[in-house]
């Protein structure tokens, strides 16, 4: 490992120990711990070495492309300058002198020479360095840059090496404490704690489950995709222990949901446990859900102790919500998580529900930009769920379609496609229903047929496709559906 990647490893390694003595309560010997992680720092590092080699090799992929500075201003390169440079200060001394010019005057004819020339050089090769250094530097975050496979190094470094230590280490220093104490003070506390902790890490471990199962075909947000795992890989690798919180805001039908519990389970191998919480905050029938309830839930599904979830009688919404809160922060207080806040629209709430002193994931959906508070204490980033290009529509159509070969016969109808990517809006849902109706017809009779039905919204618009498509018996129950939900709806207004 080079000095200066070793810097940073050593970094990583000071601010995972700082957490495990806050997380302790300071009964970790915090020195002595970090003594034993730099001495053992070469074997952690190895559980990252495929991750460390692309970040090297890239890296010098990139010094060989792009010198640096110093470099382009070394003897090799600047030689030929130099010289013609003198060649011409010489050369203009000697004409001077030929015609008659006092020796004084033609000296400082060639020293003015001189000085231009090499003040062109200079100016020269700073100006061919700095274009490519600004786009160096505006590139290196991109996804695929030399940026990202540093915190990727430096996250698997984390994950594989430095927390396992840890772990081991608290082992050891836990049987070292049982071993020191007096057996008739210790079994009973032992046990509780030990069941405690195993209920804990058994309620995490089951969390992940109930993520909802990423449903149907996926196109069209690798980007998106690639910059919510970069933001969390900066975040870890940051010497402040905060939250990553990422709003993920665009139309209803966008696809915002499906992408928060994609990314949950694409860095699932970084948190501990996971939860999704339906705020019904975008106008859906149901009343939104209280914060109350919210907090109840994530502290439940989180493996929070159920004796703290019961409150006095007469106790107030207000004291009760005041109460979970302080739970809440205090129970995943160096606890990295992922927490799925959908469908959301209040800023406070969601401010709320964010906890604090953790490595964890808040992914928040909504339909519009949601300014949270200044004082939330996390990363904050907002991200809009565009409409799909021209190409990620036709690769969602591509997919929807791809069980049925009556879809595959015939050329390929590009125009027709983009003409459905198009009345579609641009919008998964829409495309997912529209999609469905390849089997049965081509594109071009597709797109004609979404055509037909005039200016709706883009979801609408694929409905009705479908329900076309659906036997009379079908249709009258649909109908029946929806005269009942009306129904309903009028009865509870």
């Amino acid at each position: 490992m080079r000095e200066s990647h070793r810097a940073e490893a050593e970094g990583l390694l000071v601010r995972a120990v700082e957490e495990e003595v806050r997380r302790s309560g300071g009964r970790t010997e915090g020195n002595t711990l970090l003594a034993r992680g730099r001495s053992a720092l070469d074997a952690m590092a190895a559980g990252a070495d495929e991750e460390y080699a692309a970040y090297v090799r890239a890296l010098d992929a990139e010094r060989a492309e792009r010198p640096p500075l110093s470099e382009r201003f070394s003897r090799q390169s600047l030689g030929t300058p130099a010289l013609v440079t003198s060649v011409a200060a010489v050369a203009a001394v000697g004409a001077d002198v030929a015609l008659g010019t006092a020796t004084g005057i033609a000296f400082g004819a060639g020293a003015v020479v001189a000085v231009a020339g090499a003040a062109t050089t200079v100016a020269k090769v700073t100006a061919s360095h700095w274009p490519a250094a600004h786009r160096r530097a505006g590139a290196a975050g991109q996804p695929g840059g030399t940026e990202q496979l540093r915190l990727q190094w430096l996250t698997a470094l984390e994950v594989r090496g430095i927390r396992p230590f840890l772990d081991q280490q608290r082992v050891l220093t836990s049987a070292t404490r049982r071993t020191a104490k007096k057996p008739t003070v210790v079994p009973q506390l032992r046990g509780g704690d030990r069941s405690a902790a195993a209920r804990r890490r058994s309620v995490l471990e089951q969390s992940f489950g109930h993520l909802p199962e990423p449903d149907g075909p996926f196109a069209g947000r690798r980007a998106a995709m690639a910059q919510i795992a970069q933001w969390v890989h900066a975040a870890r690798v940051s010497t402040e222990t905060k939250p990553t919180v990422v709003v993920l805001y665009g139309a209803p039908g966008s696809g915002r949901t499906e992408l928060a519990v994609r990314a949950a389970h694409q860095l699932k191998d970084q948190f501990r446990g996971a939860c999704v919480v339906d705020l019904r905050g975008g106008g859906s029938f149901e009343a939104p859900l209280s914060t109350r309830d919210a907090l109840l839930h994530l502290l439940n599904r989180l493996g929070a102790p159920r004796e703290q979830l019961l409150f006095r009688e007469g106790s107030s919404p207000e004291q009760q919500v005041r109460r979970l809160s302080e739970l809440y922060h205090q129970h995943l207080t160096g606890l990295p998580v992922t927490v799925v806040l959908d469908d959301a629209s209040d800023p406070e709430q969601v401010r709320t529900l964010v906890p604090e002193r953790s490595d964890s994931l808040v992914l928040v959906t909504a339909r519009e930009r949601l300014g949270l508070p200044d004082d939330v204490p996390a990363w904050v980033h907002q991200l809009p769920v565009e409409p799909l290009d021209t190409a990620g529509a036709e690769e969602l159509l591509r997919a929807v379609a791809e069980p049925s070969a009556a879809s595959a016969e015939g050329p390929y109808d590009a125009q027709s496609t983009d003409r459905v990517g198009e009345l579609c809006g641009g919008l998964p849902l829409a495309l997912r229903i529209a999609g469905s109706s390849l089997g049965e017809r081509t594109a071009h009779r597709l797109a004609t047929d979404l055509d037909a039905y005039g200016p709706v919204e883009p979801v609408e618009r694929a409905l009705w496709v479908r329900y076309t498509d659906q036997s009379d018996q079908a249709r009258r129950l649909l109908r029946r559906l929806a005269l009942a939900g009306r129904a309903s709806l009028g009865a509870a207004a």
